[in-house]
């Protein structure tokens, strides 16, 4: 028969593996929900990536065939995005944009904005499309509403052909031509800890994501079947 001492040793000792028990399953738990988290979070700068990706396709082939300048606006500022177009002749300036900085949004709005919003619209991406500098282009449609960034995704910079540095803040555009081509673009998004960059080819189009920042247009092109890879 145990004596007490040594039934309360026992009870001790099977407290001790139940507090152990209970700190392995914890950190599993613990382990399972940031591994979860992870996941989710890189579901959004994965689509993020494919929905820009497609934005680019189908902006090239409208250029192509309703024969006028499409456009993508991206603003680094609220990380937003849009599309728009212009019927007018439209040529890219010859001297490069300088700096890491794009067009801000104006403070007043113009009263002759090409621009409609429905009433729910973000105020400050009214703003950022009513600007004079836009004035010749509107938006494309139910396609050029405009869209945030879900999540924690975010632009980290924008390039395009026309700018001798990536922005980082301000508004970027990237441009479509009816004669079927582009400017090359390189845009980059994060989540914080992950990066994916795609690069736009200026003779096609077409899109390849990559599974970092490329600092310099090379890089390693990662196996991107799942999400649709080089379009």
């Amino acid at each position: 028969m145990a004596t007490p001492h040594r039934r309360h040793a026992a009870q001790s000792g099977l407290t001790l593996i139940e507090i152990m028990f209970g700190l392995a399953i914890a950190v599993l738990i613990m382990g399972v929900g940031v591994t979860s988290l992870n996941a989710v979070t890189d579901a959004y700068l994965r689509s993020a990536a494919i929905e820009i990706t497609g934005a680019i396709k189908f902006s090239y082939d409208r250029a192509i065939m309703e024969k006028r300048i499409q456009r993508i606006g991206f603003d680094l500022d609220r990380q937003v995005w849009w599309l728009e177009f212009s019927q007018d002749p439209y040529g890219l300036a010859q001297e490069l944009a300088q700096g890491e900085e794009g067009a801000k949004v104006d403070d007043e709005a113009t009263d002759n904005s090409p621009f409609s919003f429905d009433d729910d619209d973000d105020p400050e991406v009214v703003k950022a499309l009513e600007g004079g500098r836009a004035a010749a282009f509107a938006p494309d449609g139910e396609s050029g509403k405009p869209r945030k960034l879900t999540g924690d995704v975010t632009f980290e910079s924008v390039w395009t052909g026309h700018q001798e540095q990536p922005f980082t803040s301000g508004i970027a555009y990237l441009h479509f031509f009816r004669g079927g081509w582009t400017e090359p673009a390189q845009v980059v998004l994060t989540d914080g800890d992950d990066f994916i960059t795609l690069k736009v080819s200026p003779l096609t189009g077409r899109v390849r994501m990559y599974r970092k920042k490329l600092e310099d247009g090379r890089g390693e092109a990662y196996d991107a079947s799942e999400e649709g890879g080089r379009l």
